[in-house]
């Protein structure tokens, strides 16, 4: 696929940067790349020995983006992305309702949500067929946010076409109201990794989350919404030699 210069000497295909930007979020992301960027200039022998940018980005261990860990920046985000825009503000409460990725949300029109009790789909990444509940409170939302809609309408449409919004103007939406409200280390990402973070942390039966998420071990899931890095965060809180 061809591949666009997201700085000097840096080049990613629009999925990978799409990919980058919705794991580690645009701040990292540039910083990352700048300094991969300052890399090649000061030793230009890496053009060479680089073979991706994007496995380059990758494995610097950049920090992914965090679950919103509390309640009432999760109301906060609400009311600021109602604020701006109803739109914006149900593709934040479907996210993190249903804990579907955001490229299964965008595509989603009034006919796989009216009337329904589950959304059912094929997974964009995984290419699996899953059914997802919708809650009683997001039903509520839901009815009245397509009411007068036509079936073929999508959820989540563009402004400035009848399209739905495309991952990149979702996570700037989102990003925007996230900044605004004092949330760091956030991404489109986000949104599945709180349903899950709180899904957990009610329920406590990783078991069920893996086969929601369609992890393939326990460990993944849980590394995924931050709960491991929580308890080492905690073990080391008060540990001192």
């Amino acid at each position: 696929m061809e591949k666009t210069s997201y700085a000097d000497h840096v080049f990613l295909t629009e999925g990978q940067y799409l990919n980058l930007l919705d794991k580690y979020g645009e701040y990292e992301l540039k910083r990352k790349m700048n300094e991969l960027n300052s890399s090649k200039i000061k030793n230009p022998k890496r053009k060479e020995t680089i073979k991706s940018d994007y496995h380059a980005l990758i494995s610097k261990g950049m920090q992914t983006v965090q679950p919103i860990r509390d309640r009432f920046q999760i109301h906060a985000m609400k009311e600021e992305l109602k604020r701006d825009s109803f739109r914006n503000y149900f593709l934040f409460v479907m996210g993190i309702n249903t804990g579907l990725r955001i490229s299964d949300l965008l595509p989603l029109k009034v006919s796989d949500v009216r009337d329904k009790t589950h959304i059912v789909l094929k997974e964009t990444k995984t290419r699996k067929r899953k059914r997802f509940l919708i809650n009683v409170e997001l039903r509520k939302i839901i009815a009245g946010y397509i009411e007068g809609k036509r079936e073929e309408e999508f959820l989540f449409p563009s402004h400035k076409t009848d399209l739905p919004l495309q991952r990149v103007q979702a996570y700037k939406i989102l990003n925007k109201a996230a900044k605004n409200v004092g949330i760091t280390e956030f991404g489109t990402h986000s949104l599945r990794k709180t349903f899950g973070f709180w899904h957990y942390s009610i329920n406590k039966n990783v078991a069920l989350l893996q086969d929601i998420f369609n992890h393939t071990s326990p460990d993944i899931t849980l590394r995924y919404i931050g709960i491991n890095q929580d308890i080492v965060d905690q073990s080391l809180e008060h540990f001192s030699l």
